[in-house]
């Protein structure tokens, strides 16, 4: 089920479990914070919403478009936190945030540890890929702007592994791991 859900549809959700919004309050979120960068489009909103209904993950309280409270279904709350306990592989990197994001709505502290631990494994295992792809043979043949471009990719998937033991360090010291 969570494997037809699009980053944008598992945003929705977890704006939804957080507190039952309407069509026009998720567009606000959208609009005023940086999870603009899912979309803050009407012509996206509200189909992936109806997309949600579809699915049985989301119910409206109110009728038409955008009108009403949107809530979770008990599947779409079973989705939801099936998508929080997924570990991270390297092809979820890129959105991997939203899911730690929303990781406060969920009791067990275990699965932001977790999260972390997959997270830097996927990280530095992408980093270690991408290093061991350009000194191969087939990154030595790439122009040099393509081999710094790849280098670019795997100093960020780095970074990225090292933020992870840093997120576990400031979430322990804190008192939240």
């Amino acid at each position: 089920m969570t494997k037809s859900v699009t980053p944008l549809g598992f945003a929705l959700l977890g704006l939804i479990n957080d507190e039952p919004r309407s069509g026009y309050a998720l567009r606000k979120v959208f609009e005023t914070t940086p999870m603009g960068s899912y979309s803050s489009s009407p012509g996206s909103i509200y189909p992936a919403l109806e997309s949600l209904r579809k699915a049985g993950l989301v119910v409206a309280s109110g009728e038409g478009r955008g009108k009403g409270l949107f809530h979770l279904t008990a599947q779409g709350v079973e989705a939801f936190q099936a998508w929080l306990r997924a570990p991270v592989e390297a092809s979820d990197l890129s959105q991997a945030m939203l899911r730690f994001a929303f990781l406060h709505s969920h009791s067990d502290r275990s699965l932001t540890h977790a999260f972390l631990d997959s997270f830097e494994a996927a990280a530095a295992g992408q980093a270690a890929a991408l290093a061991a792809f350009i000194a191969g043979e087939a990154g030595q043949v790439l122009p040099v702007q393509a081999r710094v471009a790849v280098e670019h990719g795997r100093r960020q998937v780095e970074a990225s592994a090292a933020w992870a033991a840093w997120a576990r360090r400031t979430l322990e010291a804190e008192g939240e791991l």
